[in-house]
């Protein structure tokens, strides 16, 4: 029986995401719960370019694929050097030009970018810009300022709950009658909403978390996790899936990683 399997981001990601659950046996069954939006005052975001622009800061940390595409629309050129939480999110900075000079070894979240630069850095206190969505959590800066740093956060983007449409009604309907085999969820703004729109969960849905910043998340609001991916990647969630017998084990494509911003919801 084909297990039928919500992904509730969307964009090139979740498509990506569905082709390679088809590709793997599964159907998928793509409904974004969150959209990002340009922050309401885009005038900080561009002068925080304009001084990375001008050499101010010594690194920027970028922790999500958005944040990159968001600094890249406000002019961001060389400065300094970048840092990227993960593969995907260093695939979009070099997208647009801009090089990335650190990402961590597998970790890729704000505990994994923080420990991969303070490694880096010496004693010397170093200042950090760090665009990120609204409502991101303090992990990353914390850690650095901890340690001497200086990090300077800026609104690059907001992350908002995606408006009702015929896709996110026909999934909580899928939801709701246990039809939904699994919901993949990719980072805690989404595990927030799928708490919102779909708790409680049939006992016979599976809920895959692309991390452990996100299994936190899903269980504060109420919902239980049965598996994470590791790594923490889309490969990581396909392989979660197979862990759980609801995907084959046959030869898949190569996904751009998909990893959680645990910093920026």
């Amino acid at each position: 029986m084909t297990a039928r399997i919500l992904i509730a981001r969307g964009g090139d990601a979740g498509e990506r995401l569905a082709a390679a659950v088809r590709a793997r046996g599964g159907e998928p069954v793509v409904a974004p719960l969150i959209v990002q939006a340009p922050p309401e005052d885009p005038g900080e975001l561009a002068t925080a370019m304009s001084l990375w622009n001008a050499g101010l800061y010594d690194w920027m940390v970028v922790t999500s694929a958005h944040g990159a595409t968001a600094v890249a629309d406000a002019g961001a050129g060389i400065g300094g050097a970048i840092a990227a939480v993960g593969p995907a999110t260093a695939e979009a900075l070099t997208a647009r030009g801009l090089d990335v000079a650190l990402t961590p070894d597998g970790d890729f979240s704000a505990d994994g970018i923080a420990e991969a630069l303070l490694d880096l850095l010496g004693e010397e206190p170093t200042r950090i810009l760090l665009p990120v969505s609204e409502i991101a959590g303090t992990t990353f800066e914390r850690a650095l300022r901890e340690a001497g740093h200086r990090v300077d956060r800026v609104t690059a983007y907001r992350t908002l709950p995606a408006p009702e449409t015929r896709e996110t009604v026909e999934a909580a309907a899928l939801v709701a009658s246990g039809a939904c085999d699994a919901i993949l969820v990719t980072s805690g703004s989404i595990a927030r909403e799928v708490a919102r729109r779909f708790a409680p969960l049939p006992d016979t849905t599976r809920v895959v978390s692309i991390g452990h910043p996100t299994a936190r998340a899903l269980r504060e609001a109420g919902v239980r996790v049965d598996a994470i991916a590791d790594p923490h990647t889309a490969d990581g969630l396909l392989d979660a899936l197979e862990r759980l017998d609801l995907l084959s084990a046959a030869e898949h494509p190569d996904l751009t990683p998909a990893p959680e911003s645990r910093t920026s919801p």
